[in-house]
């Protein structure tokens, strides 16, 4: 085959491959899973927390009615943190830490980041869940 029919058999795999990686990347900042116009706060452990584009997260231990739960709350990027003169070393396992997060719609514990305040004293305010709509 030569480099002429070649080339036409290329372009759509090419402009579909160009949709499937720029999906993602538009849709990455959707806050609709999260109530943005509720905030609910909790108090807990540290268990986890995944530096990481485009969006880090957290695992929170703590306690409802007397039993040992988690919840998963996801936050700003990497850089939002860095702007604020938060390192990947603030965030401990252990650490005990306050955080505040506009809930999932789906009822299930976690959601978006608000806020978040480390035993260290340090803390984080989510700029773009703000711009979202949130509180």
């Amino acid at each position: 085959m030569n480099a002429l029919k070649a080339s036409r058999y290329l372009w759509p795999v090419l402009v579909a491959s160009v949709g499937v990686v720029a999906g993602p990347a538009i849709a990455h900042h959707s806050f609709a899973a999260y109530d943005m116009n509720q905030t609910v706060s909790a108090e807990g452990t540290l268990k986890e927390f995944r530096w990481g584009a485009p969006h880090s997260s957290m695992v929170l231990v703590y306690l409802d009615k007397g039993k040992e739960k988690q919840m998963s709350i996801v936050s700003g990027s990497p850089l939002m943190f860095s702007k604020q003169g938060l390192t990947p070393r603030d965030f401990k396992r252990g650490d005990k830490v306050k955080v505040t997060f506009h809930p999932n719609i789906s009822g299930q514990p976690g959601g978006a980041m608000a806020s978040v305040k480390l035993s260290s004293g340090k803390s984080f305010s989510d700029t773009e869940a703000a711009r979202a709509g949130g509180n």
